[in-house]
């Protein structure tokens, strides 16, 4: 299968959206498809560029001042797929949706090459700053119309968002597919933990509570912190780790000041990449945390990279999160925005090392068979080939 992919995703950021396509990418490859990559030319070493001889990565100039970078990213990209349409010939567009960036609808208009919609948000949801302003906003969402009405097949990591785009765009049933995030169990995998504390210079008693990722509001990390200061009464040695950095940093610097928490939460910065699993080997218990911000819960990748490198999680209540945890049982889960709630959760597996040994376990063996990126790109291959063959039959 030869396929198009286009994302507005800065690829050499270490985010969640870069990671997905990235990661669909070399799953789609792997398993022996040719997979042609537009995305805008990032200022940063992209990851795993020399991925597979089957990719190939177009990237397109933007100018980075403001509102002129989507603008150009639109008008660059139209012109990279049209030439790319009519050179490769691709049996599907995979359109990793972006707010307004309708270029393969224009660059496919004379075509019949179907596109498959990978929808990660909505614009009245995800959009800040000018982008809120009426006009522009209503803007963005009739382009989210447009790439609905022409797409052959939807697809959302969470059903919720799904739910919610059926109910406004009146969407056929039939072409909506939840895929969820996924993880590479060879990169993510079980490491000893005193050796791990070891390499990272952390003294060997503990116990650690660890998250790693952005510190943005709807992690919840302010709970974390004020749940913390109640296990400490418990274990007067306990550790929070917080790996990573983001806009709530200096709110949760202050709070843990003001709570008199230096000596039990540590912020560690960004970790990289490569250096990521030897912190989750670290810790006792990995949070993930999530606070309602918007209609539909997302996709956690840090919980499933928890679970791959085999430790037990305590996860906020509710779709994506808790469900899941309680559902493979590798975890517990904590009520939302709750402290003492979470603290209990936290306690209670501390209490129980052998518990938390086999929620590892099961969480690991609960990934290998069914979570992988390669098994999220087979669902994803079989939701383009029905795209393609649905397509034929209405020529």
């Amino acid at each position: 299968m030869r396929i198009l992919t286009y994302c507005d995703e800065d690829l050499g950021v270490a985010a969640g959206g870069s990671r997905q396509v990235l990661e669909f990418t070399k799953a789609l490859a792997s398993r022996g498809h040719d997979v042609c990559v537009v995305a805008p030319q990032s200022e940063r070493t992209i990851p795993g560029i020399s991925m597979s001889p089957r990719v190939q990565m177009h990237f397109v100039h933007v100018m980075r001042w403001g509102g002129f970078r989507p603008l150009s990213f639109l008008m660059n990209s139209t012109q990279t797929l049209t030439t790319l349409i009519h050179e490769q010939c691709p049996d599907v567009v995979l359109w990793f949706d972006s707010p307004g960036q309708i270029a393969p609808l224009w660059a496919l208009r004379e075509t019949s090459c179907p596109v498959v919609y990978f929808v990660n948000g909505l614009p009245n949801e995800e959009v800040r700053g000018i982008w809120r302003i009426p006009p522009l906003l209503a803007l963005l969402v009739y382009c989210l119309h447009l790439a609905v009405k022409s797409a052959a097949a939807i697809v959302s990591v969470c059903p919720e968002l799904l739910d919610s785009l059926q109910s406004r765009e009146s969407v056929d049933s039939s072409k909506l597919r939840v895929i969820r995030n996924g993880v590479d169990p060879i990169h993510f995998s079980p490491l000893p933990q005193k050796l791990a504390r070891r390499e990272l210079g952390l003294p060997e008693q503990g116990p650690y509570i660890g998250f790693v990722g952005g510190f943005f509001p709807w992690h919840g990390l302010d709970t974390l912190v004020d749940a913390i200061a109640i296990v400490a009464t418990s274990y007067p040695t306990v550790c929070c780790l917080l790996v990573g950095d983001g806009v709530m940093k200096p709110i949760l610097e202050a709070q843990v000041r003001r709570l008199h928490l230096s000596h039990s939460i540590s912020f560690v910065g960004r970790a990289d990449f490569t250096e990521v699993p030897r912190w989750i080997a670290a810790f006792d218990i990995c949070v993930v945390l999530h606070r309602q911000t918007r209609s539909y819960p997302g996709d956690s990748m840090k919980l499933w990279e928890y679970l791959a490198c085999g430790r037990p999680v305590v996860a906020t209540a509710g779709p994506g999160y808790g469900d899941t945890v309680n559902a493979l049982g590798c975890g517990l889960s904590a009520q939302a925005d709750d402290p003492g709630d979470l603290a209990r959760q936290i306690i209670a597996l501390l209490d129980h090392a052998e518990l938390r040994e086999n929620m590892g376990q099961r969480g690991r063996s609960a990934v290998v068979q069914a979570h992988t990126w390669s098994a999220r790109a087979a669902q994803l291959e079989q939701v383009c080939q029905q795209a393609i063959e649905q397509t034929a039959l209405a020529a």
